[in-house]
């Protein structure tokens, strides 16, 4: 009896191969015939899980930012005042970086191609993410502020740009440098929430 192919598992699987291989390579630095060598299955059968590069690519984009947003859903219905969601978000976007480091690098890598050849960023998963936070962040400043958590003079627009900007300036070490601390970032961010407080 042949043994059952768990399907799932196997996308995750081809995924996770394939990350390594864009970050070692680069996104337009690998082919399918790699991807397939790195899986140890025919390209036949890896276009029955995906029906090319991209796709694997956004795939890991997708399956990366469902998990980090499900993540912020369950901050922000929490019990918890504004501004401890509001560090809390901060954690969990700052742990998505540093979780996935290898990708950062590899979503680096292919935003700074496209740019290269004068493509258009593609409205996809990246783009709504960082929005996405974006406005999390916006929204819990506002009611941190109408609660009476924050100063009444903090600038909402203006604190959601300097506290994005903590998680640019991370993900440009991890791709730059690799020396990007968890601790200091938090630290950091630590520093500027304290400063809003009423």
């Amino acid at each position: 009896m042949a043994n059952k192919i768990d399907h799932k598992t196997r996308k995750t699987e081809i995924i996770a191969a394939s990350i390594k291989l864009f970050a070692v390579h680069g996104y337009s630095g690998v082919n399918y015939a790699m991807i397939a060598k790195a899986c140890k299955i025919s390209r036949t059968l890896l276009y029955t899980y995906f029906k090319d590069k991209r796709a694997i690519f956004n795939a890991a984009i997708r399956g990366v930012t469902r998990r980090v947003e499900a993540k912020y859903y369950d901050v922000i219905h929490s019990r918890h005042s504004a501004d401890a969601k509001l560090r809390q978000i901060c954690i969990t976007a700052f742990a998505m970086l540093f979780d996935n480091r290898d990708f950062v690098c590899v979503i680096s890598d292919y935003l700074a191609e496209l740019r290269r050849k004068g493509t258009p960023v593609p409205q996809n998963y990246i783009l709504r993410h960082t929005l996405g936070l974006r406005r999390i962040i916006h929204s819990l400043i506002i009611e941190a502020k109408h609660n009476g958590e924050y100063r009444a003079d903090v600038d909402a627009d203006r604190l959601t740009t300097i506290l994005y900007s903590q998680f640019e300036a991370v993900a440009l070490r991890i791709v730059i440098t690799g020396n990007a601390e968890l601790s200091e970032s938090i630290d950091q961010v630590d520093g500027i929430i304290f400063s809003l407080r009423a």
